[in-house]
C-alpha cells in the first residue's frame, strides 16, 4: 500500500467557511496512489459546528487519492446544489433538481431542508487498504469483494427554522391566538381585533412556540407594564387611557445552538378605559434605605401638587418618649413607577420608630380620572437593613469542614466545635451540619438526641475574628426549625465571652412544628473586634418536659441587624 500524508499546508489552501464566497478551485488527485482524505466546511468559532440551521449548506470536498469509485449521498428531503452561488444568494435557487440523492463528484454543496438529525455519507472504494487518521481515532477500510472500502457517515443536527406561535388571555379567556404558520404585519391594522382593557387590569400573554427549539423569548409591549419581558407567561397591567398597538413578540435561539431570532406583530389593539373600581392604596406602605415612605395606588397618578397637608404621618418611640406628627415635605408621584406615591419627611425617622401614615382625601387623581380615596392611619413597614455577619459564613452554616466527633463539622477554619460531652457516635451526631433542611442557602445546624437529660453545648469564636461587630444596638435572630413531636421550651446563647447574649432565654414554648421560624432579641453590645465566644446552650432545667422522646431541631441564619436607636 502506498500512502501519502496530505501537507497541511495543502490543507489550507482548501478550507472552506461556510457562507463566504462559494468559488472553489479543482482539484485533480494524483494518479497511482491511493489515500483518504476529506475536508468539509464546517464553520469557525461555533460551539458544535454539527449542528446548523435549516436551509443552510454545506460543503464536501473528497481529497481521496486513488480511489476506484466515490459517493457522496444524502438523505430525502435534502438536496445538492449547482455551484455559482454566492453569499446572500436564495440557495434553493441553485438546487440540482437532476442530481437526487448522489453524486459522484469530488465536491458536493448540500442544502440541508428537513430538521433534525440528517446524514450525508462519503463511500469510497479502492484497489488496495487505506486508512484515515483523526482525533477520534484510525479509520481502517474493510474488504468487501475485490475492493477496500471507507464507507464515513457526517451526522448533522438541523435546528429548524423559528416560527414564533402565541396567545393572549383577558380573565382566562382567549382574545387572540396566533399560530407558528399565521403571518402578521402591521400593514394591517385596521382590520385588527380590539380588547377593551379598564385601567389597572390585565391581559396574559403566553409563548405557544414550538419550532425551532426556542430557548428565549422577549415580549415588548410599550403601553403595559412591564413594557418588556423574557418571561414564558407574562400579565401585563394597562394605565393610560387610549387605544393602542399591543406590540411585538420575538423568538429567540441562544448558544449553544445555532442562534436565531424572529420577530411577529402582535395582531391586537388595546383600547383603555376607565376603571370601574375604586382608585385607593394598593398594598404595604414601605421606607426605603433613604427614609422615603412609598406606597402603591390601584392605577396611574397624574403628576400632583401641594398635597402634603392631606397626608398625616404619626411616629411613636416608647423607649426615646417621642410621640409627635410629622409633618411631610414633598410629596409626589414616583419617577420610575406612576402607580406609587413617594413622601419625604421634614424629620429624621429611625426603623425603632412606629410610624403610620393617613390620608384625609385631597386632589390625587389617576389618569383615567378617579380621585384617590382616603384611608386611615395604616402601619409603615420600616427599613431594615440586612446581616451584617457575613453571607454564607460560620453564621449560615454553609462552610463546612471535615473533622472528628467533638466537631459539629462546620466553618471555616473549624469555628464550631462541641463541648462536653461527647457528640454522639458517627452514625448519630447530637450536633452536627446538615443538608437535610436549610431556610436558606444549603446547609443549617441540626440538634438531634433522644430526651435532654444533661447539658448539650456548640462553641463558635465567629465574632471578632470572623465577623467584627461595631458598637451598637441589633436585632439578633435566628431561623429555628422544629421537628413534629419536639417539646423543647428553650435554649441559651452564653458562655461568659458576649455577656449581653446571655440574659434572656430564646423562647420555643407555642412555636408552630414542621415550619422555619424567627426568634429574635434586641441588644445593645459594645464593639467586638476581638476573639469572642457564642455558645448554644440545651439544658434539662430549660426544658422540664423534654427529658423523653426525640427533640430534633434545626438552626440557620444567626443574624445581626443595626437597629437605628432615637435619642
Amino acid at each position: 500500500m502506498k500512502n501519502i500524508r496530505i501537507i497541511s499546508f495543502f490543507i489550507s489552501l482548501l478550507i472552506l467557511v461556510s457562507c463566504e464566497e462559494e468559488e472553489y478551485v479543482d482539484y485533480t488527485p494524483v494518479d497511482e496512489l491511493s489515500d483518504v482524505s476529506w475536508i468539509i466546511s464546517l464553520q469557525k468559532f461555533t460551539q458544535n459546528p454539527f449542528n446548523i440551521e435549516e436551509d443552510s449548506f454545506m460543503s464536501f470536498f473528497d481529497l481521496s487519492v486513488g480511489a476506484s469509485s466515490h459517493q457522496w449521498i444524502i438523505e430525502d428531503g435534502n438536496a445538492f446544489l449547482n455551484e455559482g452561488f454566492k453569499k446572500g444568494d436564495s440557495l434553493p435557487l441553485f438546487i440540482n433538481s437532476e442530481a437526487g440523492l448522489t453524486t459522484t463528484d469530488v465536491k458536493a454543496h448540500v442544502i440541508f431542508r428537513k430538521s433534525g438529525v440528517n446524514k450525508v455519507r462519503l463511500l469510497n472504494k479502492f484497489p488496495e487498504p487505506v486508512s484515515y487518521k483523526s482525533s477520534a481515532g484510525t479509520l481502517n477500510s474493510k474488504k468487501e469483494g475485490n475492493f477496500w472500502v471507507i464507507d464515513t457517515t457526517f451526522t448533522f443536527d438541523v435546528f429548524a427554522n423559528l416560527k414564533p406561535a402565541f396567545k393572549i388571555l383577558q380573565n382566562n379567556v382567549e382574545v387572540l391566538s396566533i399560530t407558528e404558520d399565521q403571518l402578521t404585519s402591521i400593514k394591517n391594522e385596521a382590520s385588527w381585533p380590539t380588547v377593551e382593557v379598564e385601567a389597572g387590569a390585565t391581559l396574559t400573554f403566553i409563548d405557544q412556540t414550538t419550532t425551532g427549539r426556542a430557548n428565549g423569548r422577549n415580549w415588548a409591549i410599550p403601553s403595559g407594564i412591564p413594557a418588556s419581558s423574557n418571561l414564558d407567561t407574562v400579565t401585563v397591567k394597562f394605565f393610560k387611557l387610549g387605544t393602542y398597538n399591543a406590540g411585538v413578540f420575538k423568538a429567540l435561539r441562544a448558544t449553544p445552538y445555532p442562534t436565531a431570532s424572529v420577530e411577529k406583530t402582535i395582531p391586537l389593539k388595546i383600547n383603555v378605559i376607565p376603571s370601574s373600581q375604586p382608585f385607593k392604596i394598593n398594598g404595604a406602605i414601605k421606607e426605603d434605605a433613604n427614609e422615603k415612605i412609598s406606597f402603591q395606588v390601584t392605577g396611574e397618578i397624574v403628576p400632583f401638587t401641594d398635597q402634603e397637608d392631606k397626608f398625616v404621618v404619626h411616629v411613636k418611640n416608647t423607649a426615646a418618649g417621642f410621640d409627635q406628627t410629622i409633618p411631610v415635605l414633598k410629596a409626589s408621584v414616583n419617577t420610575t413607577d406612576a402607580t406609587y406615591i413617594d413622601l419625604t419627611l421634614s424629620e429624621k425617622i429611625y426603623n425603632s420608630d412606629v410610624v403610620t401614615v393617613a390620608y384625609n382625601g385631597g386632589e390625587i387623581e389617576s389618569t383615567d380620572t378617579r380621585q384617590l380615596a382616603s384611608f386611615p392611619a395604616t402601619n409603615v413597614q420600616m427599613y431594615i437593613g440586612g446581616n451584617i455577619l457575613k453571607s454564607n459564613s460560620w453564621s449560615g452554616y454553609e462552610i463546612g469542614l471535615d473533622g472528628d466527633l467533638a466537631r459539629a463539622f462546620s466553618g471555616p477554619n473549624g469555628a464550631f466545635w462541641v463541648g462536653a460531652p461527647l457528640n454522639g457516635s458517627a452514625d448519630t451526631p447530637i450536633w452536627s451540619r446538615t443538608t437535610e433542611k436549610a431556610y436558606e442557602g444549603n446547609a443549617s445546624m441540626k440538634f438531634n438526641v433522644d430526651g435532654i437529660t444533661k447539658t448539650y453545648q456548640l462553641h463558635t469564636f465567629g465574632l471578632g475574628t470572623i465577623d467584627m461587630i461595631p458598637a451598637g444596638t441589633y436585632k439578633i435572630s435566628f431561623m429555628v426549625y422544629l421537628e413534629a413531636g419536639n417539646t423543647m421550651e428553650k435554649f441559651w446563647t452564653w458562655g461568659g465571652e458576649v455577656p449581653e447574649l446571655a440574659p434572656e432565654a430564646w423562647n420555643l414554648d407555642g412555636l408552630p412544628r414542621g415550619q422555619w421560624v424567627k426568634i429574635e432579641h434586641i441588644v445593645t453590645l459594645s464593639e467586638i473586634n476581638s476573639k469572642k465566644k457564642v455558645t448554644l446552650v440545651i439544658n434539662p432545667p430549660s426544658n422540664p418536659n423534654s427529658s423523653t422522646g426525640q427533640q430534633t431541631m434545626y438552626f440557620d441564619n444567626f443574624s445581626f441587624v443595626e437597629v437605628e436607636v432615637r435619642s
